[in-house]
């Protein structure tokens, strides 16, 4: 009996149990989905570590000798170590590309991954395993040779195997803003194939059970102790998780783990509000049908399981659909742009417990609202029960006592009175409308950002048409004569550690003079001048470390442990290189030797020159910037479509129930002469006018959320605004959306029952 009467109230109010059903499926659509392609990132991340022995640390040197490899490998806290020499050299190819060459004698740290051809034969003097995707891109295969140059030493080896490496999950771009497989690649070879009788060993792959900064302490311990001193000054220690390719991937984990968490928790709230609203008000219309089965002899408990019945089946059902179904098709969405960034063997969705534990509160948060709802009529004896609720009593607002209520329209007064009437339904709808438009500012907003970006790094900072990326080995005659020849200008960036505020990171420190091909900027995009002598941070670095202008900060270059002691003199504004920079006397000053990395120039260059590795022209960075925005796009498309779906749910189905709740005074309003147009308009004000209302609350809370999404990222800064399109986008969505609804909503007027809505009761 009782189930039979859930269903015919369902059906009564099926648009209400819909938005309720709906709502906790997109709630654990986009938190299942999201968080099953986060938790596969990070599964097969951690799998693809595990499985090739990643290295837990890196020593750089221009040479390990046994003896120093010996010392670090007798350390307690050492579980494994290798040497390598590693090199970056010019494939005899399109677009000369930059292939880095590693020649070892083992590889049980960081090992290579073969997908096609066989794993590293040390013993093989002519053999190498290039980076799979590169020679995809190349259209190389197994038994292929390529020619590779480097150091005047010019080499022809033939391909054994293509694979991957985990050193290279990420790799650090050589052309443009992302990795692009056309300019760069990496390449495993035995150290037989060196041409030379003696190999330098370059660069250490470490393994410890310690924390990276406790080991770092040990081994530079163990280099004091020694007496290693040329080691300390010449040498650098990087952690797993500064390195370029982790610490990219694990921001891109940071920031997905962002979105999958925090737009959920708007679905959840609307959710149980709405079904909050919709119980009470079931209850409410049931409570003579309540009486009267109490009074045949229903007990308190039949009764109370039944009406929480509504919402735990409905949630339950929508929760469970929400994670099947987001756990298998939201992270085949991003696969594909995810894979040309990042490269790993196994792309599989994860599953977290966490989707259950939602699913779980959203159900348990379903029975409390249903017991909120049912709990004060349930304890009423039958006898209270049986009798209609008296009507609400209205008491007189601040407004409604002034001279003003008087000048306000009928259709004011008459909407006033009914916000007052029904505040919890107007709060909902009001949640409603501020999360469709967090969501869609948030998107528009990230756009914004990278749009912006664009502009700012190539438009208002870079005047340069060309970007000459120098050899390793260059000689000064040469930087000398290419300067000479594409009138450039010399640009230094190199790798440093900063340590401020008890923080430690990695950063760039770039070095050259003035020129109008460069245009120092501060977080507003305005020009300024940096210091002659000075140390100026980017804004960015400024907000990871907590700092301002006069702040003391330490930092040294990677490849030399001094520590240089620095106030920080200016602070710029700069979208995608953080760091330091210093002017060619702020580097003197400083004992910087200056080593030129790059030169850029007006002029476009496309013929190769003497000691440059590879060329980028403005329209590879530009593209490669175009590239880089795809996520963001996706994202921002997903998001909308959320967005769309919580503004619809939220304003039909309560404006649905809003509907039935003025059933009765719409009727009256006819009786006494309205016509439908009158009445459609009173309907429609105050919907409207929620959702206005909404909307201008939504900017600035959509604001906090962008910037939350934004901070999250160590080495993109964009300020967190959003332009006028971008409101008025955002703006038209929501309220097209709420007028759309709306104006479906106000038809039902023209079929009210007039006999049917009279005899109802005011609720």
């Amino acid at each position: 009996m009782l189930f039979k009467k859930m269903l015919r109230d369902m059906k009564e109010n099926k648009m209400q149990f819909i938005a309720i059903f709906l709502m906790s499926f997109i709630t654990l659509l986009a938190f299942a989905g999201i968080g099953s392609e986060v938790q596969g990132l990070q599964d097969n991340l951690e799998s693809y570590y595990n499985e090739t022995n990643m290295a837990n640390a890196y020593a750089f040197g221009n040479d390990f000798n046994e003896s120093v490899i010996k010392d670090f490998q007798d350390m307690e806290s050492t579980t494994g170590i290798e040497s390598q020499f590693v090199v970056k050299s010019i494939a005899d190819l399109d677009n000369n590309p930059r292939v880095t060459l590693h020649f070892l004698e083992k590889n049980n740290i960081s090992r290579y991954y073969p997908v096609k051809g066989g794993n590293i034969d040390f013993n093989d003097e002519e053999g190498i395993w290039l980076d799979a995707r590169f020679a995809e891109v190349k259209n190389l295969t197994v038994g292929d040779n390529i020619t590779l140059e480097f150091n005047g030493v010019t080499l022809t080896k033939t391909i054994r195997g293509l694979g991957y490496s985990p050193d290279y999950v990420y790799e650090t771009p050589e052309n443009g803003l992302i990795s692009d497989f056309k300019y760069q690649g990496f390449g495993y070879l035995s150290y037989k194939a060196y041409p030379n009788s003696y190999m330098p060993h370059n660069k250490l792959l470490m393994t410890t059970n310690y924390s990276t900064q406790e080991y770092y302490n040990l081994t530079r311990e163990m280099l004091e102790d020694k007496g290693y001193d040329d080691i300390i000054n010449g040498a650098s220690f990087m952690p797993r998780e500064d390195s370029g390719s982790d610490k990219q991937i694990q921001d891109e984990i940071k920031q997905h783990i962002i979105l999958a968490v925090m737009f959920p928790i708007i679905f959840v709230i609307v959710a149980l509000l709405i079904l909050l609203t919709t119980m009470t008000r079931i209850v409410n219309h049931q409570r003579t049908q309540i009486g009267t089965l109490k009074a045949i002899g229903f007990e308190n408990k039949p009764l109370i399981i039944h009406y929480l019945s509504y919402g735990f089946y409905l949630t339950l059902i929508g929760s469970v659909l929400g994670i099947i179904i987001g756990h298998n098709t939201i992270p085949y969405i991003f696969i594909g742009t995810m894979q040309s960034y990042y490269t790993l063997p196994c792309w599989d969705p994860g599953f977290n417990m966490n989707f259950i534990l939602v699913a779980l509160l959203i159900v348990f948060g379903s029975l409390i609202c249903s017991y909120i709802a049912v709990k004060n009529i349930i304890n009423e004896p039958p006898s209270t029960t049986l009798k209609p609720k008296p009507p609400k009593v209205n008491k007189t607002g601040l407004i409604e006592n002034t001279k003003i209520w008087n000048k306000l329209s009928f259709n004011l007064k008459w909407n006033i009175r009914d916000v007052k009437r029904n505040k919890l339904r107007t709060t909902i709808t009001l949640l409603g409308v501020i999360g469709c438009t967090v969501i869609l500012i948030s998107a528009f907003g990230m756009n914004d950002g990278v749009n912006d970006l664009k502009t700012w790094r190539f438009d208002d900072i870079e005047h340069y048409e060309t970007q000459l990326i120098l050899q390793d080995n260059v000689s000064q005659s040469q930087i000398d004569s290419i300067i000479k020849e594409v009138n450039g200008t010399p640009i230094m960036t190199k790798s440093i550690q900063i340590i401020a505020n008890g923080d430690k990171k990695t950063q760039t420190l770039t070095v050259h003079e003035e020129t109008l091909l460069i245009t120092p900027t501060d977080k507003n995009r305005i020009e300024i001048t940096l210091p002659e002598e000075g140390v100026s941070i980017s804004q960015k670095t400024a907000e990871l470390f907590g700092l301002k202008v006069g702040d003391e900060i330490k930092w040294h270059l990677y490849g030399n442990e001094t520590w240089i002691n620095s106030t920080v003199d200016a602070i710029y504004g700069n979208p995608s290189t953080q760091g330091i920079t210093l002017t060619l006397k702020g580097a003197e000053k400083n004992s910087i030797p200056f080593e030129p990395t790059e030169i850029i120039t007006k002029e476009k260059v496309t013929n190769k020159l003497d000691g440059v590795g590879s060329i980028n022209n403005h329209h590879d960075m530009t593209n490669s910037w175009d590239k880089f925005t795809q996520t963001a796009n996706l994202l921002i498309i997903i998001l909308g479509i959320f967005a769309v779906i919580l503004a619809v749910v939220v304003i039909y189905s309560l404006g649905l129930l809003g509907f039935t709740e003025v059933e009765r005074d719409m009727a009256t309003l006819k009786v006494l002469g309205f016509q439908l147009n009158d009445l459609r308009k009173l309907f429609i004000t105050q919907y409207f006018a929620i959702t206005l209302i909404g909307f201008i609350i939504g900017i600035p809370t959509g604001y906090y959320v962008l910037d939350s999404i934004r901070s999250n990222s160590e080495n993109l800064y964009y300020p967190t605004d959003y332009s006028l399109s971008t409101i008025a986008i955002s703006f038209a969505i929501t309220i097209i959306s709420s007028v759309i609804v709306n104006f479906l909503l106000s038809n039902k007027l023209k079929n009210i029952d007039m006999v049917e809505a009279l005899k109802k009761e005011r609720e």
